[in-house]
């Protein structure tokens, strides 16, 4: 459950009650490979039996508020020592290899960035968070390594000593990819999609009733707004490190 780096992989999700379909296999396939997972119930009147484990740290809206999706980076404000954290969703199952192929890849950087699956580039200018942002899906192969301005929070791993993340100071909720790519910016931090084949991240579910991107697509008036603040930054500049001499 580390990598080259030695540091501990921890992983954090937020589920509802709506997801009891998709959660359990969401969690299994990730907890398997994280020493430990922070899980937001987000309105949930009873812990569900799939939560029960003893690597699963449960968080409730009772102790850090009505945070809704923004739960799944709750956990980090926990975490006392540093760590590379994985934010996952309970709708995606993960390959065995998820935690340490995406490891190897922050290692690339030496840390120094923020990479992922879903992802995506946005125009400059932005009119139109949905229409201006080309998507780079979860599902679909990426031949080479590419620097985006947005990574999916359902697909994203970083090391904590690199970038901190406290969900308590954020202005919106249910706007996790556009907060977390803000927050990334700011501290100068680059954000990369991993090359990868077709298929390798299994979404279990897509477009339910409660989807986020489904309210976005009605109106993405505020999505907008904060992607037309992210375009407005510098973007990171992105460094790999030099290959081993052979």
């Amino acid at each position: 459950m580390t990598a080259a780096s030695s540091l501990p992989y921890v992983a954090g999700m937020a589920t509802m009650p709506s997801r009891a379909d998709t959660a359990p296999r969401a969690i299994a396939s990730i907890l398997a490979q994280v020493e430990r997972l922070w899980l937001f119930l987000d309105r949930f009147d009873v812990t569900p039996a799939y939560a029960e484990h003893e690597r699963i740290h449960v968080l409730r809206t009772t102790e850090v508020g009505d945070i809704r999706a923004n739960g799944k980076l709750a956990g980090l404000a926990r975490e006392t020592t540093h760590c590379t954290f994985f934010s996952v969703d309970d709708d995606v199952e993960y390959p065995a290899d998820y935690c340490d192929t995406l490891e190897s890849q922050l290692a690339n950087y030496g840390g120094r960035a923020a990479v992922g699956v879903h992802a995506a580039i946005l125009s400059s200018p932005v009119t139109s968070y949905v229409r201006d942002m080309t998507v780079m899906h979860r599902r679909a192969s990426l031949d080479d390594a590419t620097e985006v301005d947005l990574l999916g929070t359902d697909s994203a791993a970083f090391r904590t000593s690199t970038l901190h993340v406290d969900v308590r100071e954020w202005e919106h909720v249910n706007l996790v990819d556009l907060s977390f790519a803000l927050a990334a910016r700011r501290a100068s931090v680059p954000l990369v999609a991993i090359p990868r084949t077709k298929g390798w991240v299994n979404p279990l579910a897509e477009r339910q009733d409660d989807s986020i991107w489904l309210g976005v697509r009605r109106d993405d008036t505020k999505q907008t707004a904060l992607a037309q603040e992210l375009v407005a930054l510098p973007r990171p500049r992105l460094t790999p490190l030099l290959p081993a001499a052979s």
